[in-house]
């Protein structure tokens, strides 16, 4: 059992809704984080990276994960029902050459030097879950913390981040010098951050090795109340803020939909009416304007849906359900091509219409309309109305039946984007359980053709990894599933697997298994991940 968490102030969460990133204490003595070090250094020099493994390798690193600061924190932004993502990873930052080690750095680099050995990226990126390929979403839904084991300063390359870029749909050289680097990260250090902030490692000039272990965090269930220390005021600004950007209206709602207040219920009698303006600067190649234009619409209500809709329809008919191709650029960069502006499906991350956004973020009100668009026979319009009920949340309940129906699509891609709306509202999932307990145990050939140069990806692990998800997220009795979970053990996919135990360890009300519960929470901890074998690349 965890101990209680130290939950953020109103000003944290305010900062981390902006900036996307906020610097946390894990508390624990310095020896804690050197035997950390110690072991971490001695795995990375004498095997190979331990990738998901770097749990059972170094258990310890689960008391920081504990910590009552880390977790607190962890509760505050993704609710008390988080869990941890079965993938995380250990990124080794080695020393440059000697000669190299004058470099003169700011922080705001793109693609600086590293030392020979190193596992960490120096490009600006913004993380991806390949292959199970997650939406940009504007609310947290996903967070990670970055733990320091040891002492870095500057010059040793702590993990960089450009704040307020977590709502930004790709990167602009404009955003690099932006960047913000700790002075001084002491050992045990946390970083709290936005999944989708842009991030980078930095060039190590000293004559250590310097470890950073990256954990990734899912959100299990629409807030209802705050999960931190206050929310019970309305939106302002925090005192001080780190990023460039200013997104108003997207904060407002952001903190709204945190702590479980109306949408824009009380907004609506004096928000602007001129739809056609603002619908002119949907798509703008300025995300301050394009986010403006989201969330006025959104306010707008009914009055802005069918102009919403049939923006949307227009979409159809340009295949971009279909993985948009990427290239590297001469900096090692993973580049989309095309216009960046064109929002379509890819296996790391994908931003949806903001038409869906702005109908997701209406609420109730636009749950017919989008049911109706669940039918079309264009599938970048079903992944879109699925993700927009998705935002909903529990009021979108009765679409259920026919998200359900979207189960047996032939696209991959569709199914993948319905489970994670069903797990988003989280209510009424017996009406789905039959589907989705068919795409846990029945094989669908179409899901199944490679995906990526390697060919051991396919869309079917997506389809499975996220009815998982689903079904943790819902109102689902894990006692109804029970055997659905087990056989999903037996899955070849490490992710599932670790999915399927993550649902059969969670307590169920009105049963005495905190022994059982005990032990395998001891287990989840400890277990070898065997889809890193040998030192081969996981996923």
């Amino acid at each position: 059992m965890k101990p209680a968490g130290i939950r953020l102030n109103d000003e944290q969460v305010r900062r981390f809704i902006c900036d996307g990133v906020l610097v946390l204490d894990s508390g624990f003595e310095p020896e804690v984080h050197r035997d950390i070090y110690d072991k971490i250094q001695w795995n990375n020099t004498r095997e190979f990276n331990m990738g998901n493994n770097v749990l059972p390798r170094i258990a310890e690193l689960q008391q920081v994960l504990d910590a009552p600061a880390i977790h607190g924190a962890l509760q505050s932004i993704l609710g008390d029902d988080y869990m941890l993502h079965p993938h995380r990873f250990m990124h080794a930052s080695e020393p440059v050459d000697e000669a190299d080690r004058n470099l003169s750095l700011n922080g705001s680099e793109h693609g600086v030097l590293m030392g020979k050995g190193s596992s960490g990226n120096s490009c600006w990126h913004q993380d991806g879950q390949i292959p199970m390929s997650r939406a940009r979403y504007h609310v947290p839904r996903l967070a990670m913390i970055l733990y320091f084991p040891q002492d870095t300063p500057a010059e040793r390359g702590p993990t960089r981040v450009i704040p307020g870029t977590h709502l930004q749909p790709y990167l602009r050289k404009s955003d690099f010098p932006y960047a913000f680097v700790g002075d001084h990260v002491k050992a045990g250090t946390c970083l709290l951050i936005a999944f989708d902030i842009a991030h980078a490692a930095l060039s190590n000039r000293t004559d250590a090795s310097r470890y950073m272990v990256k954990f990734i965090f899912l959100r299990t269930r629409t807030p209802t109340r705050p999960s931190w220390d206050g929310g019970d005021v309305e939106w302002r600004a925090p005192k001080a803020r780190l990023g460039r950007y200013d997104h108003s209206e997207t904060w407002s709602y952001i903190w709204d939909w945190m702590r479980g207040a109306p949408r824009f219920a009380s907004r609506n009698a004096s928000v602007s009416k001129d739809v056609r303006k603002w619908m002119g600067f949907l798509h703008d190649t300025d995300q301050e304007i394009r986010l403006k234009a989201i969330y006025t619409l959104a306010a707008m209500g009914a009055d802005a849906i069918g102009p919403l809709t049939e923006s949307l329809l227009r979409t159809a008919g340009q295949e971009r359900e279909f993985t948009c191709p990427y290239m590297i650029d001469k900096s090692g960069a993973f580049v989309p091509i095309g216009d960046p502006n064109v929002r379509r499906w890819n296996d790391v991350a994908y931003t949806l219409q903001d038409e869906a956004y702005a109908l997701g973020a209406m609420g109730e009100v636009a749950v017919e309309p989008l049911i109706e668009l669940l039918g079309n026979d264009d599938a970048w319009i079903r992944i879109n109305a699925a993700f927009a009920l998705g935002e909903i949340g529990p009021p979108a309940a009765r679409a259920m039946p026919k998200l359900a129906k979207l189960l047996d699509d032939e696209r991959h891609q569709v199914a993948r984007a319905t489970l994670d709306a069903m797990g988003c509202i989280g209510t009424n999932m017996h009406a789905a359980l039959p589907a989705v307990r068919r795409v846990l145990t029945v094989a669908n050939p179409d899901w199944r053709q490679p995906m990526g140069s390697s060919g051991d990806r396919y869309g079917e692990m997506g389809v499975r990894f996220n009815a998982l998800y689903a079904l943790l997220s819902s109102d689902i009795s894990m006692n109804e599933v029970d055997d659905v979970l087990a056989t999903c053990l037996d899955d070849g996919f490490g992710y599932v697997q670790a999915m399927a135990l993550e649902g059969l360890t969670r307590g169920r009300p009105g049963e005495d298994r905190a022994g059982l519960l005990h032990a395998l929470d001891y287990l989840k901890t400890h277990c070898w991940d065997h889809t890193l074998a040998n030192g081969q690349r996981v996923f």
